[in-house]
């Protein structure tokens, strides 16, 4: 059976990517409208000739429209990302669980029936003005470039699971003896391959934008403000992705993991140590739940790179899991360190 592995990081930190930096876009200067005209004097007109029509006024200049900063594009391109692409992907990941073989698709000998999820019409719709916000100033190339593409996709594989949700739910196969579901199946597994290259493609853009943008505000706070609560948020975040990048895959280098690990515990302590002796003032609304995420994903972080440094075999019972959606549940696993990844991005988007 085809199996197509959820993505490995569903949400960028929004809120890391627009801490403490006023927008950096410039208002254009307005232009006066042109003034209209005078019509030239006449210098006797006979008398029955009709007077001269005055001079039509020349319409307004356009004023110059503002471009938005690139903090404020690329903080639209990760809200539709981390609006749709996570229930876009498990979408497929519900249907394979009853599709035994995806290459042939349902039978209607299916003991259980799961349909598919659906994409939020309010996520379909936001992303759907990524094309127009492409074109807009500031560039930025290759995220612009991915941006299209992956709206494109979005939208048909968004209305292709639409329509199946509808047949499943209704469980219209149970009369037609699941007809429609086996003529389905083709369009939902092209839709969502056609997705996945084009997240795929727009993830590393979004990464490849943010990393860079956090790099440079870390060095923009520092020199600002100090290390205080943003440098320190800032800095828990970049180290928690670098660190689920690295462990998240099958088999890494223990020693780069450890000093990942290193990494991000000393952001993390930075972060805790400033919180404790800050003023409740200086500390956004529901921190307690972000220093709660950070304590469990560094948890989860541990139990990987210990079962995989001392090569931990899984049980029969935690292959079963890991193999049925429920992988969350294994500690030690890529999907446990994802799971607590994930809720540590929620909670920091949280942040205000």
């Amino acid at each position: 059976m085809t199996r197509y592995p959820s993505r490995p990081l569903h949400g960028w930190p929004v809120a890391a990517t627009a801490l403490a930096l006023a927008a950096l876009s410039a208002c254009g200067e307005k232009t006066a409208p042109a003034p209209a005209p005078a019509p030239a004097p006449a210098a006797a007109p006979a008398p029955t000739a009709p007077p001269a029509p005055p001079a039509p006024k020349a319409p307004p200049a356009p004023q110059a429209k503002a471009p938005a900063s690139e903090s404020q594009k690329l903080n639209e391109y990760v809200a539709c990302y981390n609006g749709a692409d996570s229930r876009a992907h498990d979408a497929m990941n519900r249907y394979r669980r009853w599709v035994q073989d995806m290459k042939t698709g349902p039978t209607g000998k299916e003991r259980n029936v799961l349909g598919v999820y659906t994409v939020s019409d309010h996520s379909v719709k936001a992303c759907a003005k990524l094309p127009e916000l492409a074109d807009a100033a500031p560039p930025l190339p290759e995220l612009d470039q991915a941006a299209k593409p992956y709206a494109a996709a979005l939208t048909a594989w968004a209305g292709t699971l639409a329509e199946a949700d509808k047949y499943y739910s209704r469980q219209d196969y149970k009369d037609d003896k699941m007809a429609k579901g086996k003529a389905m199946h083709a369009d939902l597994v092209k839709h969502f391959e056609a997705f996945d290259t084009a997240s795929k493609a727009f993830s590393q853009a979004l990464e490849t934008a943010n990393d860079k943008r956090q790099t440079e505000q870390l060095a923009e706070l520092e020199k600002s403000e100090g290390r205080k609560f943003n440098y320190w948020h800032i800095a828990t975040m970049m180290n928690a992705k670098k660190l689920t990048k690295l462990i998240s895959e099958d088999s890494f280098d223990v020693d780069q993991a450890s000093a990942a690990l290193k990494a991000f515990e000393d952001a993390a302590q930075g972060l805790t140590d400033f919180a404790k002796q800050a003023p409740k003032d200086e500390l956004p609304m529901m921190y307690s739940s972000m220093g709660s995420a950070v304590e469990d994903f560094l948890v989860a972080a541990k139990q990987r790179i210990r079962r995989v440094r001392d090569k931990v075999p899984y049980s029969q019972g935690e292959k079963m899991n890991l193999g049925g959606g429920g992988g969350w549940m294994v500690n030690g696993s890529p999907d446990a360190l994802v799971r607590k990844y994930n809720d540590l991005i929620g909670a920091s988007n949280r942040l205000r």
